[in-house]
């Protein structure tokens, strides 16, 4: 039943591919109006960052994320400093700056003018009484008198000194710094816009005597989207480069054109599906689509080498085209496939992004069958035949045999590549617990350690206790319940637990507020700076302290409308893993015990900046684990089913393992730490090993079934397939080695970097550990093959001795230059036979 299955999808898939051939131009114009259509929907196609897509909105920190967004607001956070040199901020300049500074900030696009805080914002307030006990409310810097005299001056530093909520968070402990913060709300941030407009405020406030720093997420990302002219000219160069090598491999018009027309159609349906599915461009994901265009350009360069080898032998431009696509569909298409899929695993990841990502990168990986294996052969059958058809370049093929034949040919050679390549894979294997989910280092690993939001975020850390904030939820189950006592001696106990980490710089939250307005309506007596005993009493002190703000919403930093939810702020000076994973720890460790002796508490993780790197962090360590062994796992499947073999799968299996286990031992040993941004790029580089190692064994089973030695058909193998997967990877390396020169991202460079490596790596497996395994194991799908009635291998079946015709090993038909004949040359064990099958 199976082989009927097999046979009958052989001949469907043969008589496909003879109405394809008698058909090229019909093809060819199909796929000319489907590249008109996509390339219509380009103009649409938006290049932005949402920040919502990179979060795992089902992560339970996230969920509550977005509860605190709602009251508190969230992680997407500009933070501005001003230092001054010499001296205190406590002078009319300084002040005068930062109130200069406020007013900017306070201004930016898409900023919550209620989460604002700055020494000399509305929000933040001293409190005092009058002669008659009532409450004065009054910002500490008043903008109509910008020259004070040095009582005033020193008036107004003791007052910053006895309010904790503002000296240490908003004036840096040494008295050098002050601080702006201010929250953005997250409904499609115009990030360039507001990048360009924090920049302005700061050209403004730029001065003498004193510098500014400004870090924060929507800092990081506008920094990143300067970079974008960049990017577009780095890719125009490798675009270059690319063909200036295309022009060195081939000297040839056809091997030239035809992959740089694949990698633009491919491009444009990629594009213009993306734009049709409205999945937005992000600046970060360039090198996918660069990789996914670069894999086209590799299947085109397959093929037009292909094309000149039967060439030389055909004489024949239209068979040469047909002879290409017979010998590289299996495995052109099985590799697109496999790659497509291994795409489009993404879809599987937490956040949105892997999303958008697979399931648009998955679609731009498959159109590949169509805008390049089947566009460059039909290509080659309706362009004219050229008039040089010996194939040149035998220097190299000949060098590449003839070391196979001296290292992998043999069964020692094979032995000892298999030997080191476990050796290499135990090593890595070493180094694999010390890579990181998460940053590897403080600051941002998208820009050099020296770059102006780095050395901002580092001056800022030192200065204040974190410009990195953790925000807990505090919840009860009645409206008020904040309110009791107990409850409120529970958020400071937690509190207290969580600054008994070192990390910790710093907390906010509503006690602090009560202890204070408790002391100050006892006439500031420090005896008084406590916490009520009744949650009557707990409320008057809240209420006090929002009924003598004349702004509204003075409490809406720390308790909500119901006083049922708390928020707790923490500060913490980086994002590292290590930082992360502790800070998560002790979080659990105290919620654990605080919970047990409160009923009705709930304390929930976690918002801020912290909060949500957390979530992505976890997340990623389990989306990890789901997409790249799935990858790796359906390329077993898929290979599997191809060639009807387990072995052909697990063949496939042995260099993904290897490249993926040496890759994961140079990210660990560099310090690159696994990020949502890394994990699509190792997976599409995942793939590209599997295009070498389809290819490579396929050509081997191929030479296999002519010549009937699997050493000779190895050194076959590598000296013809060899020499295309070689161009590509030294192509590919090349372009991307760009990247490390000339792109100002850290992170472009180290994916560059990557990169390279894994595409190395990649070619190092498929060029010796497939072959040398042939060798050694001798699988019986490879060395067992011939080829059926249609010319497509197949695997031998059992054997009759009376059987004759089953002795008979097919050749590849292989076309005469002269018109009247078709050649097919067949082997058996004991004769050559040539037959002569259609006369025309």
């Amino acid at each position: 039943m199976v082989t009927k299955l097999k046979r009958s999808i052989t001949q469907s898939l043969h008589r496909a591919e003879e109405w394809i051939f008698d058909n090229p131009k019909i093809v060819l114009s199909l796929v000319l109006i489907v590249t008109i259509l996509f390339g219509s929907a380009l103009p649409k196609l938006r290049v932005y960052t949402d920040f919502s897509d990179l979060m795992p909105q089902s992560h339970p920190y996230i969920k509550v994320y977005n509860k605190l967004k709602e009251d508190f607001g969230g992680a997407n956070m500009i933070v501005m400093a001003i230092e001054v040199e010499q001296g205190t901020v406590f002078n009319d300049k300084t002040l005068h700056l930062i109130n200069q500074a406020t007013q900017g900030i306070d201004n930016v696009p898409g900023v919550n003018h209620d989460l604002v805080s700055s020494l000399a914002h509305r929000t933040v307030r001293k409190l005092s009484l009058d002669e008659q006990g009532g409450f004065i409310s009054k910002p500490y810097y008043d903008s109509l008198k910008p020259v004070r005299d040095a009582a005033e001056l020193e008036q107004l530093k003791n007052d910053v000194l006895a309010n904790p909520n503002v000296y240490g968070l908003l004036v840096s402990p040494d008295l050098k710094a002050a601080i702006i913060k201010a929250q953005l709300n997250e409904n499609d941030i115009d990030y360039a816009k507001t990048f360009a407009a924090v920049m302005e405020v700061r050209n403004k406030v730029a001065a003498s005597g004193h510098k500014v720093y400004v870090t924060g997420n929507p800092v990081l990302t506008g920094w990143v989207y300067t970079y974008t002219d960049q990017m577009v000219r780095i890719l125009f160069y490798t675009l270059g480069l690319f063909s200036l090598l295309l022009i060195v491999y081939f000297r040839r018009l056809y091997g030239i054109a035809l992959p740089l027309l694949g990698i633009a159609l491919s491009s444009i349906w990629g594009l213009g599906f993306m734009s049709l599915m409205g999945i937005n461009l992000e600046p970060l994901s360039l090198p996918i689509p660069f990789l996914i265009a670069a894999r086209a350009a590799s299947h085109g360069v397959q093929l037009v080498a292909r094309y000149y080898e039967e060439l030389s032998i055909t004489r024949n431009g239209k068979q040469s085209a047909r002879n290409a696509l017979d010998a590289l569909f299996r495995p052109g298409s099985l590799a697109i496939i496999v790659d497509a899929i291994g795409i489009a695993v993404l879809m599987l990841g937490a956040a949105p992004f892997n999303h958008k990502l697979g399931l648009s990168a998955g679609f731009w990986g498959f159109a590949v069958i169509f805008t390049v294996h089947f566009m460059v052969p039909l290509a080659l059958t309706v362009l004219p035949q050229p008039k040089v058809t010996i194939n040149g370049n035998h220097g190299i093929r000949n060098f590449l045999g003839a070391a196979m034949n001296r290292t992998g040919g043999t069964e020692r050679g094979a032995r000892i590549i298999l030997s080191l390549s476990l050796i290499a894979v135990i090593g890595a294997g070493t180094l694999l617990p010390n890579l990181q989910f998460g940053e590897s280092e403080p600051g941002s690993p998208l820009l050099h350690r020296t770059h102006d939001y780095n050395q901002s975020t580092k001056a800022i850390n030192n200065l204040f206790p974190g410009a990195e904030e953790l925000q807990v939820l505090v919840r009860t189950d009645e409206k008020g319940g904040i309110r009791r006592p107990e409850v409120i001696a529970a958020i400071e106990r937690f509190q207290a637990h969580m600054l008994s980490d070192p990390a910790c710089g710093g907390t906010k939250a509503i006690p602090g507020i009560v202890r204070f307005v408790n002391k100050l309506t006892h006439n500031e007596d420090p005896r008084w700076m406590q916490l009520p005993v009744t949650a009557d009493e707990t409320g008057g002190l809240m209420f006090t302290y929002m009924t003598s703000s004349p702004i509204p919403g003075a409490l809406r930093e720390f308790v909500n409308g119901d006083e049922d939810r708390a928020n707790l702020v923490f500060y913490y000076k980086d994002l590292q893993a290590v930082t992360i994973d502790r800070v998560v720890a002790v979080a659990k460790e105290g919620i654990r015990k605080i919970e047990a002796e409160v009923p009705g508490l709930h304390i929930e993780l976690g918002g801020g900046i912290v909060g949500v790197t957390a979530a992505t962090n976890q997340s990623l360590h389990t989306d990890h684990w789901v997409i790249i062994p799935g990858v790796i796992l359906l390329a077993f499947v898929l290979v599997a089913i191809y060639y009807d073999s387990l072995h052909a799968g697990f063949l496939m299996v042995v260099p993904m393992l290897f490249s993926t286990l040496l890759t994961y031992a140079y990210m660990a040993k560099s310090g690159i730490g696994m990020s949502v941004n890394t994990v699509p790029v190792i997976a599409v580089g995942v793939g590209v090993g599997i295009d070498y190692a389809v290819y490579f064994m396929d050509r081997i089973r191929e030479e296999m079934a002519r010549l009937h030695d699997v050493r000779k058909a190895v050194v076959t193998a590598v000296a013809t397939t060899g020499y295309a997967v070689s161009f590509t990877v030294v192509t590919l390396t090349a372009g991307v080695v760009l990247w490390v020169f000339m792109s100002d991202l850290r992170f472009q460079s180290d994916a560059a970097v990557l990169l390279a490596f894994m595409l190395i790596v990649n070619a190092i497996a498929a060029v010796l550990i497939v072959p040398a395994w042939c060798v050694v194991f001798k699988p019986h799908f490879i060395v067992l093959t011939h080829y059926g009635q249609h010319g497509a291998l197949e695997e031998d079946g059992p054997v009759k001795s009376s059987d004759q015709a089953a002795n008979i090993q097919c050749l590849p038909r292989i076309h005469c230059a002269g018109p009247g004949q078709d050649l097919f040359i067949a082997q058996s064990t004991d004769r050559a036979a040539v037959h002569v099958l259609d006369q025309k």
